[in-house]
């Protein structure tokens, strides 16, 4: 179990803008993992080097034992059985090394990652971006990296382009600038924001008439999201029963407003230190995360 938050997932063709997509949202406060900054470490890790070296034999590996980045890519981008070979190596790797990163993580994070849907979109994405651009916008973008022949070796191999489209939650197209870019990407970027501040408060009540009172101000003010009223029984060191008027007001929202909640709490109950707790949201979905973030102000 994690901490909740919400994952993006983006992807996209060589050269359509993915990393581009993943800057802006990253300039709009998501952190970020890149998917290939993990590959790269594991090309320094004998668990990989040992095993393409028995596949493949020494001529891809230097006099250091490092990958020769270029005999690498001759044999995984020729022969599909080698390039699924690989894959099913690598990927299962990467993405436990992205996983236990996530675990750390809090808030609104973006992972980009290039072969997302080739290898099935993992169970801690909450939501997945593709990026898609022509093919002519792609090859000059790509002018002194890649040639067009290049590009179509490397992609040859991959998903096709309508099928990824198919599979993604949101597609951009980005023939145009980053600027372009920017403007299509931010009202999403600003919704991924507030799914990913989602959170549980629970603030501990005397009586039923306060806890209600307490819940209509917060409602109104759209301060939380599907408030709950609960009646329930506390022990105390020190005395043999329970108090049975006791009652706990548990609602959803936004961490930027549990300030906000704490002086309402504070005023309607009149008392201090306000008992009231805050709690990551762990495992919700997206929709309700959608409805959370439309509901509060």
């Amino acid at each position: 179990m994690r901490s909740k938050i919400f994952v993006l997932g983006v992807t996209g063709d060589i050269g359509a803008g993915k990393s581009t997509a993943a800057s802006i949202l990253v300039s709009m406060g998501a952190r970020c993992f890149d998917a290939d900054s993990f590959v790269r470490e594991l090309w320094t890790r004998s668990e990989l080097l040992d095993a393409v070296r028995e596949r493949w034999g020494d001529g891809v590996l230097d006099d250091s034992g490092r990958s020769i980045p270029s005999e690498i890519s001759n044999r995984f981008f020729e022969d599909e059985v080698e390039y699924r070979w690989l894959c099913s190596l690598v990927h299962p790797m990467v993405r436990r090394e992205i996983e236990r990163a996530l675990t750390s993580e809090r808030g609104w994070v973006v992972v980009e990652i290039p072969l997302l849907f080739e290898s099935a979109v993992p169970h801690w994405c909450d939501m997945t971006l593709y990026v898609a651009a022509s093919q002519e916008v792609r090859i000059e973008r790509n002018r002194g990296r890649f040639s067009q022949e290049e590009l179509e070796r490397r992609e040859r191999f991959l998903l096709p382009s309508e099928e990824k489209r198919s599979l993604a939650d949101l597609v951009l197209w980005n023939d145009g600038t980053p600027n372009d870019l920017r403007r299509l990407l931010e009202p999403h970027g600003l919704q991924m924001a507030r799914m990913g501040s989602v959170c549980a408060v629970t603030v501990q009540c005397s009586f039923r008439n306060e806890a209600c009172r307490l819940i209509s101000s917060l409602l109104r003010d759209r301060l939380a999201y599907q408030a709950r009223l609960i009646r329930v029984e506390t022990a105390y060191t020190g005395y043999d029963q329970f108090l049975t008027e006791n009652w706990e007001v548990r609602l959803y929202t936004l961490i930027h407003l549990v300030r906000d909640i704490h002086g309402v709490a504070a005023k309607e109950l009149r008392r201090l230190p306000t008992p009231m707790v805050v709690a990551d949201v762990l495992r919700a979905d997206r929709p309700f995360m959608r409805a959370v973030g439309e509901a509060c102000r």
